[in-house]
Order: C-alpha cells, then sequence, then structure tokens
C-alpha cells in the first residue's frame, strides 16, 4: 500500500546554515503570528501539511523575509501539532462567546459518509450574539460509531454540549425528518432535564424545512414511492446498461426523455462535442437576431435522482436551450450512423415541452423557498423559523391553484392513465377543496414566463392545448406533491413555535394568521397557536415574570390601610391575624395580565420592509421582560440544518484522494476552525477571514 505522502516526518529545505545567517531580530509576537497565518493558509484552502516543503513556495518565503522564515518550523508533524494547540485556544473563544449569547443555543446535526468510508455526524450552533445578530459555529464534525439509532445519536449531542459546557443553554434541536432522530431527541432532552415530558420533547425538535421541500419535490416528480424509485435508479446506474437505464428512467414521462438525452450527449466527450458541433452549424444556418441572447455555451445539466432541485435545473435549463436541443435532435436523427442516434423512444415532442414548462413552473415556488431559507438568517430573514409556516403555506397555496386551474372533471382519462388509484385521486381533491379556503389571486396564480413561445400563451390556451394524459399527469404530480406537503404541515402542530415564530413577529403578529385561517373550520387553528405560546411561555419563561410581579403586586399593596408592616404598631392591634394574612396576599396574574395578552391587544407598529425583528424586541424587552427573551430564543432558531450539508461539502474538499489517511479528529480541527475563520469568529495572524 502506498505510503501517505503527508506521514514523511522530515522538516522543510531549510538549512542550519541559513539559520545562523539570520541577523535580523525577530521578534516571538511575529513569529506566532506567522505560524498563525501559515495554519491558517493550510485550513482555508485545503492545503496538505507539507505544502511548505515546496521549494518554490519556501524560497519565495525567504525572498520575503528570510530572518523571519528560518525562525519557524516548516515541518509536516510540527504543523499538525500546531493545529491541535490553535484549536484549544480558539475552542475558548467561541465557548466564551456562546456563554455571552443572548438567546438559548440551539443545535442542528445531521449524518455523512466520507469518502473514506466513515460515518460522520455534524453538530452546529446557532444563537444571538451580544449585539442581536444570528450567529452560527460547527461545534463538532467527528465519526459515528455504531448503528444510527436514536441512543447512539442521542449520546453523541449529549457529549457534544456536555464538551462544550452549554448543557443548561440549549433551546430547540433541528434535524430531518428520519423516524430514529424523534427517538434520539426523545433521549436527549429527557437526559438534559428529567422531568421533561414525551411531549415537551416533541415541541422542542424542529424538523428541518429542507428536508420537507425535498420530500415534496420527489413526490410531485417521482410519486409516493419516490425512495424506492431512488433506490432502484442508483441500482440500474451502478450495474445496469445504458439501455437499462434509458428504459428505466422512460417510465417518468417528458422529465424521464429529457433525462436520457442529457445523459446521452453527457455520457462520452466524443458526443458532447458532436452536440456542440449541431447546435453551432445550426447557429451558422440560422440568421441572427438581435433581441436573443445565444444560449449555445451553456451546458446541459444533468440531474440526480437524490435533490429533486437538479431536476427543476435541469428542466430549466433544457427550456432555455430547447432551440438547441431541438436542433440537435433533428440532425441526430438524420445521422446515417445507428449506433449515434438518440433512442426514437426519448425524443421529445411539441407536447412533452408544454408539459415541461408546466412542471417547471409548478416547481419553481419550491426552488425558490430552498434557495431562500437554506442562507444564512441575516436581518431576521433568509433562514428564520418564522419563514417555514409562510412559506408552506404559500407552497400549499400555488399547489391549490394549479390544482384548480388544471381540474377539469369533463376530461376523459386518457387509457395510459387507467393504471391511476381513482379513489386515491378522488378523496385527494376532496382534501383540498375542504382546506382550500382561498381564490387564485393574481399575485398567486401561476407565473407567465417569457424564454419559451408556449409560456406566452394565456392560460385557458395552454390549458386547451395539452393532451388529456398530460393534464392527467399533471394534476397527479400536483396531487403526490400537496398531499406530501400537507402531510408535515400537519406535523407542524406538533410544536408550538412554527405559529409562535409568526406570531411574535412584529410585521405579522396574530392578525397574519387570522387572515390565512379564515375558513370556520380554521378558527380552531388560531386558538390552539394561542394556546400553545402561552403554555411554552408559562412552562418556560413565565416564572421569572411570577416572582417580578408579585413583587410588584406587594409593593402595590403596602400603604398603611393594607399592609401590616407598613401600618403603625398601634393600628396593627387592631387588625386581626385574619385581616394581617388577607392584606398580605398578592392578588393572583389573570390571563389579561399576561405579557401575551398584553403584546397581542397592543397595536404594534408596522416594522418597515427589512427592519430586523430582533432589535425590536431587543428596544423593548422593557415592556416584554419575559417575552422578549422567548422571542429572541425564536428568532436564533435555523429554518434548516443547511449548515450541515455545507461542512460536508467543505469536508469532502477536504479529503482528497491523496488525504484520505487523515485522522478523523485532524478533519474535525480543520473544518471547525474553517468554520469560525469565515463566519468572522476568531482571527489567525490577527487577520479576518474576509479582510481585505
Amino acid at each position: 500500500m502506498p505510503s501517505d505522502p503527508e506521514d514523511d516526518e522530515s522538516e522543510a529545505p531549510v538549512s542550519k546554515r541559513a539559520r545562523t545567517q539570520a541577523t535580523t531580530v525577530i521578534s516571538r509576537a511575529q513569529v506566532q503570528q506567522a505560524e498563525e497565518l501559515a495554519l491558517g493558509f493550510i485550513i482555508n484552502s485545503d492545503q496538505p501539511f507539507n505544502i511548505f516543503s515546496d521549494s518554490f513556495l519556501h524560497h519565495l518565503l525567504i525572498l520575503h523575509n528570510p530572518a523571519l522564515c528560518a525562525q519557524i518550523a516548516w515541518g509536516r508533524t510540527t504543523l499538525r501539532e500546531r493545529l491541535s494547540r490553535c484549536f484549544k485556544i480558539k475552542k475558548d473563544i467561541i465557548r466564551k462567546e456562546m456563554m455571552e449569547s443572548i438567546s438559548r443555543i440551539h443545535l442542528a446535526f445531521d449524518l455523512w459518509t466520507s469518502p473514506n468510508r466513515l460515518a460522520i455526524i455534524a453538530v452546529s450552533g446557532h444563537f444571538l450574539d451580544g449585539k442581536g445578530r444570528q450567529q452560527q459555529r460547527l461545534l463538532a464534525l467527528r465519526r459515528q460509531l455504531g448503528a444510527h439509532t436514536g441512543s447512539n445519536l442521542s449520546s453523541s449531542l449529549y457529549q457534544t454540549v456536555q464538551e462544550w459546557g452549554v448543557v443548561d443553554r440549549i433551546g430547540v434541536v433541528i434535524a430531518d425528518n428520519a423516524s430514529n432522530n424523534d427517538t434520539c431527541l426523545q433521549e436527549f432532552f429527557q437526559i438534559l432535564d428529567p422531568s421533561i415530558q414525551g411531549y415537551e420533547a416533541e415541541e422542542r425538535r424542529i424538523r428541518c424545512y429542507g428536508h420537507i421541500l425535498n420530500l415534496v419535490g420527489r413526490a410531485f416528480l417521482y410519486g409516493e414511492d419516490s425512495e424506492a424509485f431512488e433506490q432502484e435508479s442508483q441500482a440500474i446506474e451502478q450495474f445496469g446498461h445504458l439501455d437499462d437505464i434509458l428504459r428505466f428512467w422512460r417510465r417518468k414521462g417528458p422529465v424521464g426523455k429529457l433525462h436520457n438525452i442529457v445523459k446521452w450527449v453527457r455520457s462520452s466527450p466524443q458526443r458532447s462535442e458532436y452536440f456542440q458541433r449541431c447546435i453551432e452549424e445550426d447557429l451558422d444556418e440560422s440568421s441572427f437576431t438581435l433581441h436573443r441572447e445565444s444560449t449555445h455555451e451553456l451546458e446541459l445539466v444533468l440531474n440526480n435522482e437524490t435533490r429533486w432541485n437538479s431536476t427543476y435545473l435541469m428542466i430549466d435549463r433544457a427550456i432555455l436551450k430547447r432551440d438547441d436541443v431541438e436542433a440537435f435532435v433533428i440532425k441526430n436523427q438524420l445521422d446515417p450512423d445507428f449506433t449515434r442516434r438518440i433512442p426514437s423512444d426519448d425524443v421529445l415532442v411539441a407536447e412533452d415541452w408544454k408539459l415541461l414548462v408546466e412542471l417547471r413552473d409548478a416547481l419553481e415556488p419550491l426552488y425558490r423557498q430552498t434557495m431562500r431559507c437554506q442562507g444564512w438568517s441575516k436581518q431576521g430573514s433568509f433562514g428564520c423559523l418564522w419563514e417555514v409556516l409562510p412559506g408552506m403555506e404559500y407552497i400549499l397555496e400555488k399547489l391549490e391553484d394549479w390544482k384548480a386551474f388544471f381540474d377539469d372533471n369533463t376530461d376523459s382519462i386518457h387509457e395510459r392513465s387507467q393504471r391511476l388509484d381513482v379513489s386515491r385521486l378522488s378523496s385527494l381533491r376532496q382534501q383540498i377543496s375542504r382546506r382550500q379556503c382561498r381564490q387564485p389571486t393574481p399575485s398567486t396564480s401561476p407565473q407567465a414566463h417569457s424564454q419559451v413561445s408556449w409560456s406566452h400563451q394565456d392560460h385557458h390556451t395552454r390549458f386547451e392545448a395539452l393532451p388529456p394524459d398530460s393534464r392527467q399527469y399533471f394534476r397527479l404530480s400536483v396531487m403526490n406533491a400537496w398531499k406530501k406537503l400537507n402531510e408535515y404541515y400537519a406535523k407542524l402542530g406538533n410544536s408550538p413555535l412554527f405559529a409562535a415564530a409568526v406570531i411574535l413577529h412584529p410585521r405579522l403578529g396574530i392578525s397574519w394568521l387570522e387572515g390565512q385561517w379564515d375558513d370556520p373550520e380554521q378558527l380552531v387553528w388560531i386558538h390552539n397557536a394561542k394556546a400553545g405560546l402561552y403554555r411554552f411561555w408559562k412552562r418556560w419563561y413565565s416564572q421569572e415574570e411570577r416572582e417580578q410581579s408579585g413583587d410588584r403586586k406587594a409593593n402595590h399593596l403596602r400603604d398603611p390601610q393594607r399592609d401590616p408592616q407598613q401600618v403603625p404598631r398601634s393600628q396593627q392591634q387592631e387588625m386581626s391575624a385574619f385581616d394581617q394574612w388577607v392584606y398580605s396576599r398578592p392578588a393572583r396574574l389573570t390571563s389579561n395580565d399576561s405579557e401575551i395578552d398584553k403584546y397581542l391587544s397592543h397595536e404594534i407598529p408596522e416594522l418597515q420592509r427589512g427592519e430586523n425583528p430582533v432589535l425590536w424586541w431587543l428596544a423593548h424587552k422593557g415592556t416584554y421582560p419575559t417575552l422578549h427573551k422567548l422571542a429572541l430564543d425564536i428568532f436564533a432558531i435555523p429554518a434548516m440544518a443547511a449548515d450541515c450539508e455545507r461542512a460536508f461539502s467543505l469536508a469532502k474538499l477536504t479529503l482528497t484522494s491523496q488525504r484520505l489517511a487523515m485522522d478523523s479528529s485532524t478533519l474535525e480541527q480543520i473544518q471547525c476552525l474553517k468554520n469560525w475563520i469565515r463566519r468572522g469568529a476568531i482571527l489567525l495572524g490577527g487577520v479576518y477571514h474576509n479582510m481585505t
């Protein structure tokens, strides 16, 4: 087995003579700064630890400052030791930052299989710093040993928070919808606080919005059994022949046919060149027009079965390059060499393109929501918990509008769609009609697009032009997506925090929910949202208010007529023991006296677009001494666990084929430091990552 090039313990080629000839006095601070900068270069650019053994780089450094270069040990072993020391020092800085946060620490976690076949768990922390800014820090990226059971995952989470010293500061945990995560978080919260009941642990389990959107997109594209489709696709891709792969995807209608065309083009360099040559010839033959931008330089995008948004991007790019694709297919079908032709069953006809346009338009809200909420949360938006419930309402409304637009009961079902479960389809229609309380409006109706002539047509013309089987295909896709989204929409009720995030947003408030849930059957949702918020606040936040209110009430009652401690001794003797007991009892707070009722009853000045709700609550913390703490905790919760996915992507860049022997603890230190550097939490060598 070839040895790891980083296992060589030789130092960089610095001669003793070079060290002794250095006469310039170099301070220890300069040396430490240079060592940290060298370490930051390795961490941030994913360089191997032996990078400074490169003779060209080393002589460049000597040319810049030979005296300083001579004072630094550049060997890989020394750099690894320096990495460990740096990690410990910077970890204390991050720990102090979290302890000084004005919100609880919320966790997000996910699992990953690394390129060197190790199971890795990523754990990140989310909180508001002293200035009310949303912060994210990678806390762990380490091996997950054993089976991925709920108990094992719970132990890993607890070990992480115990190691960081934030056991008593944990708020909620964000994770995907796997069943083992349910078990994990039940055990985890009961370890943190044995008094927590099962439903209370479920209230603090936040389902990843990105994972929900992924499931909805896959249900739209691949039907109810999208997981089985994914497994079958992976098996065929790995073990099947090209004909088997094409036949498998062809079953998915126009999307499958488009997949096969793109895969055929991208399957070899020769076919890619052939595709490019065909569209260039067509470009030369066609007249040049100023109003259209050339798209022949753009590459076709090939989707994968795991990420639905890759299919959206494939369709979107194909529609953009429709002229190129059609020109290529026409020339390809005339090729005298049959082996170079795309199978005729995969040729997209006009009706296929029309359906692809409709599929693209229906998927676009899902894609936009994913892109919006997976970003770093800034100014209280773009990735905060309050965006989940409105986002799901938005997509549900879109799906219901699409369904209403295409739902024509007079359509005859084509023979190819007779295999559909018509009773299930009818049941779904009834569910949608019961839930739907809004009519399509110009703001929520399907958008018009400008890239394809088909998109320019009005909706009635587009509807009439679609063949019956295409209408039925699209309708069933919408039904599948709606059913999946509604399934997880109902699960939002297991935690009061989703609705509370909307209620406590000063720009939205309870009035936003009342405007959305205006159907008589939905009035109970309003009641449950307020009751859930009150119960959660009372359980975890109002104790301090009760104590403070008791003191205020007692002070208010202390007058010569009521408080025996303030009454002259002669008058105290005239008061019976019963009178003293009665007047010394503080009056119990009613629900109308609570901070929540005060917040709900007061008219809140509407925030301007983009104004940060966190800053609003900080400005009004005197009015709401405990409710503002709940609001800040909620606004620190991210909508997704996307930061864990980012950590995995960056770790994959570190674990190149030449570095697969890297120890998992070294990988964790590199990735944590990289995250802290890029989030501006620490300096290395006095330099921030984004400093110019």
